[in-house]
């Protein structure tokens, strides 16, 4: 993968007093962009070369100094707004020419400070940062973001619209979260991390808890891609090929943590620490579910557990096996809602045999998030084992079933989950997939390879070598399923599996 470097960004969170409550300066991003199309952010961009020229004062490093010239620069840009002093003798009609020429990059804003004897200091803002996005984006960016109070004595225009910028308009943080729970609009993680922190503690309140933020050594220690919906990437054991397990943390007011993944005590240590932010923000930790037995998913579950004194709850199945110890069992269909009477998180349970028995996905009802376990992996298939209670034929059915919700984010148990495209498009081609392999078996065998070890090596002949112990389970389950749907006679059945 071409893994690009981020480009330095700045950002102003322009924010002001309104009676007992806050008010944030917010854009919703053109629908055309690249990056973050349609959402709501606060306004900035990219830092220029000409920004790096500006003076401004302080003891931060320059690249700091630079993100918040371009922070300012682009605020006043897209949005009219100038959150910074500048002569009172300035017109309107002055100001709206400099922004004119500043927009059609005819003058640039050292210029603009030069002119008007504009004095900076870092110092006077506080900043978070930085955010980094992850990789594998078209566009990444390496970004701060600084609070700046709006004031009397700041400047504003009326700007045209143009294709990067849909709509300006001021909101409380708490209206703002409550849109996206609603799903009127989009956030993206730090903007909502930065919402949720103003949310609970106001500012200046809110700076103590933005100065560590989920972006650290290089990696996210958990995404937010919808309201109430947390996911933490834990590491995977390597003998599952896979890098990591996704634990999801649902709700606002009430929460639930879904598989807590093996239990590493780093990443436990890492989890315990959001999920005591969480509680400050004003969060109650309710409870501990789980898709399956499997230990890469499971075995974190008693220490959560026994830290936040809260139970485990799983399937039927799943308890009996004693693998995990389960304190409640979760019944057929059964309904959890979480937090806020008028607008909850509702979290429906969906049976999905098929990769073990008693395996259980979770349906978050009003984001449509689908939170998968081992039913679906972005980092290959997952195994379907005859001899650890995996069944082709239930898990296909069972892929059915999920296709026939509405999924708008569908979280893998392993890997990247599709932030930006619907789950059931993701399903379908699984389904297609798995399909075009039994197929692809059964050809084989009525050509007359009547073999294990050559039937594997034909039908599965674009799995990488090292993977080829999980690809031996995987035909047995085939086998099984095209003998169960009468396809595959029992006698050429048994000849395969015994030779």
């Amino acid at each position: 993968m071409d893994i690009k470097s981020p480009k330095l960004a700045g950002v102003c969170i322009v924010w002001k007093r309104d009676k007992d409550d806050i008010k944030v300066l917010i854009i919703k991003r053109g629908d055309n962009l690249t990056f973050l199309p349609g959402h709501h952010a606060f306004p900035g961009g990219s830092v220029e070369d000409e920004d790096k020229k500006c003076m401004v004062c302080g003891f931060c490093n320059e690249k700091i100094k630079s993100a918040l010239v371009g922070a300012i620069r682009e605020t006043f840009e897209e949005t009219g707004y100038l959150p910074i002093q500048i002569s009172e003798n300035i017109c309107k009609n002055e100001l709206i020419e400099i922004w004119e020429k500043l927009h059609k990059k005819e003058i640039f804003f050292n210029e603009i400070q030069k002119r008007f004897n504009i004095e900076l200091i870092v110092d006077k803002y506080f900043f978070s940062g930085p955010w980094i996005t992850p990789p594998g984006l078209p566009q990444r960016f390496e970004t701060y973001f600084f609070f700046i109070e709006w004031k009397q004595e700041f400047h504003e225009i009326n700007i045209r619209k143009d294709n990067e910028v849909d709509l300006i308009e001021w909101d409380t943080p708490k209206n703002l979260l409550y849109r996206w729970h609603k799903k009127e609009i989009s956030l993206s993680t730090p903007v909502a991390f930065i919402l949720e922190q103003i949310e609970g503690f106001s500012i200046p309140g809110a700076f103590n808890y933005l100065k560590k933020i989920p972006w650290e050594n290089n990696a996210y220690s958990y995404f937010h891609p919808r309201a109430g919906i947390h996911v933490f990437p834990l590491p995977a054991p390597a003998q599952t090929f896979f890098i990591n397990v996704n634990s999801v943390v649902v709700g606002k007011e009430e929460m639930v943590i879904i598989d807590p993944g093996l239990g590493e005590e780093e990443s436990i240590r890492k989890m315990i620490y959001w999920l005591e932010h969480f509680i400050k923000v004003g969060a109650k930790i309710i409870g501990v579910f789980i898709t399956h037995e499997h230990l890469d998913h499971a075995k974190g579950s008693t220490l959560i557990a026994e830290y936040f004194d809260i139970p485990i709850y799983a399937s039927f199945e799943t308890a009996k096996k004693k693998i995990i110890p389960v304190d409640k069992i979760i019944k057929k269909d059964e309904k959890f809602v979480l937090g806020d009477m008028m607008f909850p998180w509702i979290i429906n349970t969906i049976p999905t045999p098929g990769h073990v028995k008693g395996h259980l996905c979770y349906y978050e009802e009003t984001t449509q998030t689908l939170i998968a376990g081992d039913m679906i992996s972005s980092e290959g298939p997952v195994v379907i084992d005859p001899d650890d209670g995996g069944s082709m034929s239930e898990y296909m059915d069972s892929l059915e079933n999920l296709n026939r919700l509405k999924i708008d984010l569908l979280i893998p148990g392993h890997g990247v989950p599709w932030f930006f495209m619907p789950g059931n498009i993701i399903i379908e081609k699984l389904i297609k997939h798995r399909k075009q392999r039994e197929k692809k078996i059964y050809e084989n065998i009525k050509k007359g390879i009547t073999t294990f070890d050559e039937l594997l090596k034909i039908s599965y002949d674009d799995v990488p070598k090292e993977r080829l112990i999980l690809a031996r389970q995987q035909l047995k389950a085939h086998l099984i399923d095209l003998k169960n749907k009468g396809i595959l006679m029992a006698n050429t059945y048994n000849l395969i599996l015994s030779s």
